[in-house]
């Protein structure tokens, strides 16, 4: 029987009851007899209870120098609290699972406390349920060192939970739901219209995340890669099919606009097909002639255009950088 991770987000979280999507989402793929892997983070953004930054700024508010491994244990609690309130939800919609923290989960780190790196998984826990038709529920961002020292792997550390274990457990697909469906040719809270990409190859969304798409961390892409692990970034709020991030390249000419902000200013790349790198320069290099008094700075590498403009102008120049390249 295939195996499917399922990896949602702290909004999807916010309310767990019998009509949350988080419920929906899961009872729609355990209906189709796959063995389920899910994934959580902590429930909610910050000023959220039990959102990591709330949970940090109880440490901040005694003291500004906190010990790492303090900072860990307690930054930790928020996932946890999801495994267990999720998998009581699941429990009391007739699904029996199981919630286990990443420890339990079998999830080794080194030592780099507040950003570990996952050097062992051992899935016995986690298949002794699935074997017993149990919903496996996974505390995301965290796992412990080999001395038992809690541990967590950085911001955006679920992503990486859910694929490296997709991967571990050979799992069919890993699915990361979101409150975006899916993954947008640029940030939509800077240009509205933005489109969704239907397919993106690991490298192309690895040049995008590193670059400022945040809709899924950098490692988790790499894992994806590594393991050749099919990779959905869905919302949990539609039934949309998101993107599709896979080795199938979709052939695209650009590929998006990663956006990084800066104290004053902002840096925008074009990623792009290198298949195409001498007509999208030319094609940019006429679009900036135009533009030279909002221009800071400007390189091309081999996959990217680098541009910097203002930070006060950010939004316009993106705007018709998309006018102008996607639409």
């Amino acid at each position: 029987m295939s195996i499917i991770i399922q990896k949602f987000g702290g909004t999807s979280l916010r309310n767990l009851n019998s009509q949350s999507n988080f419920l929906k989402q899961v009872k729609k793929e355990a209906q189709t007899g796959s063995n389920l892997v899910v994934v959580v983070s902590a429930m909610g953004r910050r000023g959220d209870p039990y959102a990591t930054d709330t949970l940090i700024n109880k440490l901040v508010n005694i003291g500004p120098s906190i010990d790492p491994k303090k900072k860990d244990l307690i930054m930790s609690v928020g996932e946890t609290i999801s495994a267990a309130l999720a998998a009581h939800l699941l429990e009391n919609e007739g699904l029996p699972s199981e919630a286990l923290t990443g420890f339990q989960a079998g999830i080794i780190t080194d030592n780099n406390f507040n950003s570990g790196k996952i050097i062992q998984i051992n899935t016995n826990k986690i298949q002794e349920y699935l074997n017993k038709n149990k919903i496996a529920v996974v505390a995301g961002f965290q796992g412990a060192t080999e001395s038992m020292e809690i541990t967590t792997l950085g911001r955006g550390g679920s992503d990486t939970t859910a694929v490296a274990l997709g991967g571990a457990l050979n799992a069919e697909r890993v699915d990361i739901f979101t409150d975006v469906p899916g993954v947008a040719v640029t940030d939509p809270r800077l240009v509205p219209n933005a489109r969704y990409i239907e397919k993106i190859s690991y490298d192309d969304m690895y040049r995008m995340a590193i670059n400022g798409a945040g809709v899924i961390h950098p490692d988790a892409v790499l894992l994806g890669k590594q393991h050749n692990i099919p990779v959905r970034i869905l919302s949990t709020f539609t039934d949309e099919p998101g993107t599709l991030i896979s080795n199938d390249k979709s052939g695209l000419k650009i590929i998006g606009f990663g956006v990084k902000k800066q104290e004053n200013n902002s840096v925008i790349s074009l990623i792009f097909n290198s298949d195409y790198r001498d007509e999208i320069k030319e094609e940019l290099d006429k679009f900036l002639s135009g533009e030279k008094e909002h221009l800071i700075n400007m390189e091309y590498f081999d996959c990217n255009a680098s541009i910097t403009v203002k930070n006060e102008i950010l939004n316009e120049f993106l705007q018709k950088l998309y006018s102008n390249f996607i639409q």
